[in-house]
């Protein structure tokens, strides 16, 4: 295992062990004893939840980093370049210990002092991107209180690898934040570990994207797993397993997973899908990958799209790009493009496959296929 750090906060920690602090963890007739913290992230969700743990040092006595080192970036030529996950930076620019996993997490083992078991050593993991293994959470980590996640949904709600994009594409009001075990069996029970904290009703505002609610969600993330980690230590912590929420009238709510974010999922399907649907899907997934349709058999990234604020009166198909180059009093060009159920939404900018971003007029200019200023997507 590899470390990495700029200054390390490992003397302080010491110094404040010796304090006599007392050794045990979990009884509230006792101080609360400082905790050794393992955090595990990779991107910015996981350093705006790790920023309020890092400020709360009355709680810990170590707390140390574990992130992917550098991978390439890029499409390749001048634009591909090594870059190493965002929490990888900040914690080296705030003084903590980084240690990097390896390329198999299966091969992966905690650094000191956690590779013996103690109520004193907790694992935090916040949008890490790995499953760790069953066997590994065993042994070192046995304990419910000693391995927690804090993941941005109201769990059961959201279960998955991308919830803040789902609960944007699935066009929810709210969402919210919950603070959880670990479960134990990899895959698919990972998110089914019970709850020690959940904050919920947390509003999505109507042009909420997932570089706008993020951040919102990992502070409150963040104070949420300071919180629980301060009754855990005080040994006042209770948990209680997820169950299914029910509605006013009692019945049971449907619970939506949370998938990775695929370029399947991204495809458009304008008979299929309204403007507002697509719009959704654009602000909640766009900034992993482009919503992309076809022409004439290539592909298309659709990268600016709104839905259109005037009314068209075109009786046309599903997937009719219409294209305008200037409208409703304003001096940009769009393609305007029939969605299901009779609505339409704007594109600004595409990229063909193959060929360089462009706005929708230069693109234009190049379609040698067109029919009475309009063509048909998705074929």
């Amino acid at each position: 295992m590899m470390s990495q750090h700029s200054r390390s906060p490992v003397s302080s920690c010491r110094s404040r062990q010796q304090r006599g602090r007392p050794s045990c963890i979990g009884s509230p007739d006792m101080a609360p004893s400082l905790l050794n913290i393992l955090f595990l992230g990779s991107d910015l969700f996981s350093v705006g939840t790790l920023q309020p743990l890092l400020r709360a040092e009355s709680l810990w006595s170590s707390l140390r980093v574990v992130t992917a080192g550098e991978k390439d970036v890029g499409r390749g030529g001048k634009t591909r370049r090594r870059m190493a996950p965002p929490l990888h930076e900040f914690a080296l620019n705030n003084g903590l210990e980084v240690f990097v996993t390896p390329e198999r997490i299966k091969d992966w083992q905690p650094p000191e002092p956690f590779p013996e078991p103690h109520a004193h050593n907790v694992l935090v993991t916040a949008s890490f991107g790995h499953i760790l293994p069953t066997e590994l959470l065993q042994s070192h980590f046995p304990r419910p209180e000693t391995r927690l996640n804090v993941h941005p949904s109201r769990l059961p709600q959201y279960r998955g690898a991308a919830p803040i994009q789902w609960a944007i594409a699935r066009r929810d009001t709210v969402t919210g934040v919950s603070v959880q075990s670990l479960a134990m069996g990899g895959g698919k029970m990972v998110d089914k570990g019970e709850l020690w904290a959940v904050k919920e009703e947390i509003p999505i505002h109507e042009r909420d994207t997932y570089t706008t609610l993020l951040p919102r969600l990992a502070s409150i993330g963040g104070d949420l797993l300071v919180d629980t980690l301060r009754t855990i230590a005080e040994g006042n912590a209770v948990s209680t397993p997820q169950h299914t929420p029910v509605d006013a009238a009692g019945c049971p709510v449907k619970l939506h997973r949370a998938p990775k974010i695929t370029h399947e999922t991204v495809h458009i399907d304008f008979a299929r899908q309204t403007a507002q649907e697509i719009d959704a899907l654009f602000r909640g997934m766009s900034h992993q990958h482009a919503l992309w349709t076809t022409f004439d058999g290539v592909d298309l990234r659709l990268l600016d799209i709104r839905p259109a604020r005037d009314a068209i009166s075109e009786d046309v198909p599903p997937g009719t790009a219409i294209f305008q180059k200037r409208f409703a009093g304003s001096g940009e060009a769009r393609l305007a493009v029939r969605c299901e159920d009779g609505t339409w939404i704007d594109v600004r900018r595409v990229q063909q496959a193959g060929k360089r971003e462009v706005g929708v007029a230069d693109w234009w200019n190049g379609v040698k296929r067109k029919e009475d200023g309009r063509v048909l997507f998705g074929r």
